[in-house]
C-alpha cells in the first residue's frame, strides 16, 4: 500500500515531535538506567528500572494506538506476530502452576521489554529515524568509552561505578574487575558492545567517516576488556557478516570473507599453541581456574536444563520460574537464553516464537540486499548481531538483561520499520 495513502487515512496521528522526543528519551534511558539506579536513592525501588519501564509503557501505548491506522503489509505482520505471542505467553502464564508472583513479575518484564517494538516499527519519519540512530550511536560510543575506563581503572574506581546497586563485581584475578557499563554484568555489557561494533562498522562502510572508525576501535577495545569468551570468539563472524551484507553477498566478497576467517582461525590456533602464558589465551582456552570453573558450571546447569525439558517438553516448568524473582539456588538454569525460554515456555511455544523471530528478519534481509535500498547501516548491524545472538543464547543470557532486552526489541523494530522508507513494498 502506498505510504502517502496510508498516512492520509490515519485515524490517530501523534506529532513527530512527540514521537521523536519519547523515542530519544527511551534510548537515553537505556544507556543511563544503571547510573540512575546507583546515584538516585529511592529506598527499595530500583529507580533506573522504574524510569525505563515508565518510558516503555508510554511507547507501548503510543504503538498500540497507532495500530488502529492502516499499515503496510510487513509492518502489520510484525505487529500481529507481537500481539499473538503476547496473548499466548499471557495464556501460558495464566495456566502455569508455579507461584503467581513469579509469573506476574516475568510477564511485566517480557512485555515492557518487547512491546516498544510496536512503536518503533511504525516510526516512518526520516528525520526522526535519523535522530534515533544518532542518539543510538552516541549512546553506544559513550557506553564503550565508559567500559574502557572501567577496564583500565578497575582497581581505583568506587564500586558503584562498576556494578548495579546490590550486585557483586565480576573479578579478573584478585584486584581487577570486568567492565559492566552499569548495564548489569559483563556478559550483558559485551552483548551490547558487540552490537555496537557491528553498527559502527556498518556506518563506516556506508559513510566512510573517521569518527565511525574510531568508534569501532573503541568498541573492539571495550569488548576485549570484558574478557567474555562468546563475544571474543564470535566478533569476527559478526564483522564478516556486516561486510558481506554491505556488499550484498557478492561471490567475490564471500570468498574473501571465507579466506579471512580461515586465516584468523589459523592465527588463533598458533596462539593457542605458542602463547599459552597470555591471560587472554588462557581465558579463551578455558584453562585458567576461573574459566574452567565457569565452563563446568555451564555444563552442569545445561544438563539439568536439558533433563527438565525432556521431562516437561510441552509446558516447561512455568513462566518466571527462571526469572528475577527466583534465587540462583532455586533456578534450574541461570544462563543460556534458549534453555530459559524452553524451560519457561515449553518446546512448542518456544519454537513458534523462534520461527516468528526468523520470519521477522526476512524483510530486513530483503531490504538490505536491494540495489536501491538506503540507510542500511542499522538493518545490516541488526542482522549481523544475530550471528552472535543465536549461538550465544545457548551459553549465556546476555540478551535478557533489562537494558539489553529493551534495546534488542527497539533495534529490531526500527530495522523492520526501516523498509517503510522505501517506496517499493517488500
Amino acid at each position: 500500500m502506498d505510504v502517502a495513502l496510508i498516512e492520509a487515512k490515519n485515524r490517530f496521528a501523534f506529532s513527530e515531535t512527540l514521537t521523536s522526543r519519547v523515542g530519544v528519551a527511551y534510548f537515553v534511558g537505556l544507556f543511563v538506567a544503571g547510573f540512575i539506579t546507583n546515584f538516585i536513592p529511592t529506598g527499595g525501588v530500583n529507580a533506573g528500572t522504574f524510569v525505563l519501564f515508565s518510558l516503555a509503557s508510554l511507547l507501548s501505548v503510543i504503538g498500540a494506538l497507532d495500530l488502529l491506522n492502516p499499515l503496510p503489509k510487513h509492518i502489520a505482520g510484525a505487529a500481529l506476530a507481537t500481539l499473538i505471542v503476547s496473548f499466548l505467553v499471557a495464556l501460558k502464564a495464566a495456566l502455569d502452576t508455579n507461584p503467581m508472583n513469579q509469573r506476574a513479575q516475568q510477564i511485566v518484564i517480557y512485555f515492557l521489554g518487547a512491546w516498544p517494538i510496536l512503536f518503533f516499527i511504525q516510526t516512518k519519519d526520516a528525520k526522526t529515524r535519523k535522530r534515533f540512530l544518532k542518539t543510538l550511536a552516541i549512546g553506544l560510543f559513550a557506553l564503550c568509552a565508559f567500559g574502557i575506563i572501567q577496564g583500565i581503572f578497575s582497581n581505583s574506581l568506587p564500586l558503584r561505578l562498576f556494578v548495579l546497586r546490590g550486585d557483586q563485581p565480576f573479578g579478573i584475578g584478585e584486584d581487577q574487575f570486568r567492565p559492566t557499563g552499569l548495564t548489569g554484568n559483563p556478559i550483558i555489557f559485551s552483548s551490547i558492545v558487540i552490537f555496537a561494533s557491528a553498527l559502527f562498522m556498518a556506518l563506516w562502510l556506508e559513510k566512510r567517516k573517521s569518527r565511525y572508525l574510531i568508534a569501532l576501535f573503541c568498541s573492539l577495545l571495550a569488548n576485549y576488556l570484558t574478557y567474555t569468551r562468546a563475544t571474543l570468539f564470535l566478533l569476527l563472524p559478526v564483522l564478516a557478516s556486516v561486510w558481506l551484507l554491505y556488499h550484498r553477498l557478492r561471490l567475490k566478497y564471500v570468498m574473501i570473507a571465507i579466506a579471512t576467517l580461515v586465516l584468523a582461525v589459523a592465527a588463533m590456533q598458533f596462539l593457542f599453541l605458542n602463547a599459552t602464558g597470555l591471560f587472554i589465551i588462557q581465558r579463551l582456552q578455558g584453562s585458567n581456574q576461573e574459566s574452567a570453573g565457569s565452563t563446568i558450571g555451564h555444563i552442569v546447569t545445561i544438563q539439568n536444563a536439558w533433563d527438565t525439558i525432556v521431562a516437561h517438553p510441552l509446558a516447561g516448568v512455568g513462566i518466571g520460574s527462571q526469572g528475577n524473582s527466583v534465587g540462583p539456588e532455586d533456578a534450574i538454569i541461570t544462563d543460556g537464553a534458549w534453555w530459559i525460554m524452553l524451560l519457561e515456555f515449553g518446546v512448542p511455544l518456544s519454537l513458534f516464537i523462534l520461527l516468528l523471530l526468523i520470519l521477522g528478519l526476512v524483510p530486513i534481509a530483503r531490504y538490505v540486499l536491494r540495489q536501491n535500498s538506503q540507510n542500511r547501516a542499522l538493518a545490516i548491524a541488526t542482522l549481523a548481531f544475530h550471528v552472535y545472538l543465536f549461538p550465544a543464547n545457548f551459553i549465556n543470557s546476555g540478551v535478557l538483561g533489562h537494558i539489553s532486552f529493551g534495546l534488542y526489541w527497539a533495534l529490531l523494530g526500527l530495522s523492520i520499520g526501516g523498509a517503510r522508507l522505501d517506496q517499493t513494498s517488500l
